[in-house]
């Protein structure tokens, strides 16, 4: 089960997930506690975590004000997150997130309902390749890029991927913030994402939701990168990265090749052209046998140049052979009469 909450002023995809009929897990909650709480109410679920893709502002504004509102009603709600971005919550955490704010001319007044001597809750668990996420069946990839910390969660039964902002429809995260990097995103999409069943549903941390193979086609900076994508030297293991088949050119047909041949080894087209007129031009009949071209043609219009004598030998015609008489009946003999007598 999906559940789908657009929180926060840069409407953050809030969701509700479970594998099992009662539990449920919240991930990435970016505002809007109180909206979040009621909609596990009437799905009547009862959360036993939450977990984070990444720590930027935007994915857990509402963090602290979720988690002390389930405390006050006798549930206890673990955070888990990737030990790379622990530096988001805890203390010192504003801190991080006010230098992010700043560089994108925003103030954490606009995410955050909490003073300036507040802190955000520290995380609980620390989420790592492989690891199972509460015991729901959601495998944590790790995919640094968009931050150190950053993290996919992907469900093999049900075909599905919590990406975050890693992957978006017809887009990808950003890597220019603090602790971004491009290569590591790219690397994150190539060995994690894209060798994923391509019928993979993709739930993304901001807009629509998308699949795999649709991403693969219609992706610009998806296609991009996988264009990019080179063979690893290592061993393949179960997220390993897959070459892309090199397209070869297609066969141009060119002036004076033969069907089928490549560019490189055809002629060029305008030494191809040049053939071709030539071939156009008018040729001159053919001397006929017997014959011996004249002394002017010969010499090319000089007159003291003697014609040079051709000698033609021509066989003599054969006969008909003579037609054979034929035979003439043979005359019985006596002994042959004699036995035709007593007949």
């Amino acid at each position: 089960m999906v559940e789908r909450v657009v929180v926060g002023p840069w409407k953050t995809n809030c969701y509700i997930y479970s594998s099992t009929k009662k539990e449920c897990i919240i991930i990435d909650p970016g505002g809007s506690d109180e909206e979040i709480a009621s909609r596990v109410d009437v799905l009547n679920m009862v959360p036993v975590g939450i977990a984070l893709t990444h720590g930027h502002v935007d994915h857990l504004a509402g963090l602290r004000a979720l988690r002390d509102g389930y405390a006050a009603r006798g549930y206890k709600l673990p955070i888990a997150i990737s030990p790379a971005d622990r530096k988001f919550l805890g203390i010192g955490a504003m801190e991080n997130h006010r230098e992010n704010l700043e560089s994108l001319g925003l103030d954490e007044a606009t995410f955050f309902n909490i003073g300036d001597e507040e802190e955000l809750p520290k995380a609980d668990v620390r989420l790592r390749e492989g690891d199972r996420v509460f015991n729901m069946d959601l495998a944590v990839l790790e995919t640094p890029g968009h931050t150190p910390g950053s993290v996919c969660f992907y469900s093999e039964r049900e075909g599905i991927l919590f990406s975050g902002d890693t992957l978006f429809f017809d887009n990808v995260g950003r890597s220019d913030l603090s602790g971004g990097s491009e290569r590591k995103l790219r690397e994150s999409i190539q060995k994690k994402i894209a060798v994923l069943p391509p019928e993979t549903r993709v739930f993304p941390g901001h807009g629509p939701f998308t699949t795999v193979e649709r991403e693969k086609r219609g992706n610009p900076y998806f296609r991009g990168m996988l264009q990019e994508a080179r063979p690893v030297s290592a061993a393949p293991s179960l997220f390993a990265l897959k070459p892309a088949p090199v397209q070869k050119p297609a066969a141009a047909r060119v002036d004076g090749a033969r069907p089928g041949a490549t560019a490189t080894h055809a002629a060029p087209r305008k030494a191809a052209a040049t053939s071709a007129t030539s071939r156009k031009a008018p040729r001159k009949p053919a001397a006929k046998p017997g014959r011996a071209p004249s002394a002017r043609k010969a010499s090319g219009g000089s007159r003291k140049t003697p014609a040079a004598k051709t000698v033609v030998r021509r066989l003599p015609a054969r006969k008909p052979a003579a037609k054979k008489p034929a035979a003439k009946p043979r005359r019985p003999g006596p002994a042959s009469r004699a036995r035709a007598r007593r007949r």
